[in-house]
């Protein structure tokens, strides 16, 4: 059930105008449709103002970020009339979500007005209480974490110590009799370099994406293993293509960060956003996704990869032997 706080405009209001803003009769309200929810659910807020007639209220955009909590959706401001009096009611309703575990805090959400005969104003909504769950629930195990591997014991047997050493050196030596031996062998030969392409990260996600779907992995019932599979690809690929090290972050960690950098556009974050979500749903939350809810993760990321790719040619010099004549 949504709980719905109000506050008065008789809190702390600053005018810029002539006029007593304590006297202006407008009420806001901020509401949430859950208060617990799961971690990467989506958190419907609803933001309500209502004035009598000659106020303007602007309920405003939040921006892509809310204290700890990300903003998917913004919404529209809309406006109607009601009550008795006429009144003017807006509303404004923003999709948030958070990567954080606990009782989080949505902060108090900034309303300003301009009320005629007083000036501008500005009040400010009540903080919201949102409890979030983990995908693991109580009595669960999360099977696919692996304890910490002990310490390697350090080997105290110098007898053996002798031999690796020896063993060692012999290595060397043969090393560079062999060297010499082809040294010679070239006699007038000499070494030119010659550049070879290297692929790009996008060729290695399209060839391990086309190697994925001719497995057919969904029509296998093996789906967990297709979205750990498909989630592993498209996180080497934003490591290779733009420097941020996804592999080795879990997705809270990861989403931080590329809030943060410059490097992909505001669309391209939320894709990622979106398509991590899906596949973190499936593989913690137990969620059977349908097979076109499969194939549309395909797609996505298909497309996360097309419109981010690099068109650069880079390239790395290979040795060649040629004879000199």
């Amino acid at each position: 059930m949504a709980a719905v706080y109000t506050l008065l405009s008789g809190s702390a209001i600053q005018a810029s105008e002539s006029g007593d803003l304590n006297n202006v009769p407008i009420e806001v309200a901020a509401s949430v449709e859950k208060s617990d929810v799961t971690i990467g659910d989506k958190i419907n807020v609803i933001i309500q103002a209502k004035s009598p007639v000659g106020v303007n209220v602007t309920i405003p955009h939040p921006g892509d970020r809310i204290g700890e909590f990300f903003v998917k959706n913004a919404g529209e401001m809309k406006e109607a009339v009601g009550g008795k009096q006429g009144d003017r009611i807006v509303e404004r309703r923003y999709v948030l979500s958070s990567y954080k575990t606990g009782l989080q805090i949505i902060p108090p959400i900034k309303i300003k007005y301009n009320a005629e005969g007083y000036g501008e104003g500005e009040v400010a909504t009540n903080e919201l209480e949102i409890n979030i769950k983990g995908m693991i629930k109580e009595g669960e195990e999360a099977t696919d974490i692996r304890d910490i591997a002990p310490p390697l014991g350090v080997d105290t047997n110098y007898a053996r110590l002798l031999k690796w050493i020896f063993a060692g050196v012999a290595a060397i030596a043969l090393f560079m009799l062999a060297y010499r031996i082809l040294k010679k062998r070239k006699g007038g030969k000499r070494v030119q370099t010659r550049e070879a392409a290297k692929k790009l990260p996008h060729e290695t996600a399209y060839e391990l994406l086309e190697i994925l779907s001719k497995e057919d992995l969904v029509g296998k019932g093996l789906v967990k293993e297709y979205y750990y599979r498909i989630t592993n690809i498209l996180r080497h690929y934003i490591e290779d293509r733009f420097g941020l090290s996804a592999p080795e972050r879990t997705t809270e960690e990861f989403l931080v960060e590329m809030a943060y950098t410059n490097k992909l556009n505001t669309a391209h974050k939320k894709y990622i956003q979106e398509f991590l979500e899906k596949c973190d749903r499936v593989k913690y939350a137990k969620y059977g996704p349908s097979l076109l809810e499969s194939q549309e993760t395909y797609h996505l990321a298909r497309r996360l990869i097309d419109e981010t790719k690099s068109e650069g040619e880079e390239k790395k010099e290979e040795a060649v032997i040629v004879d000199a004549k």
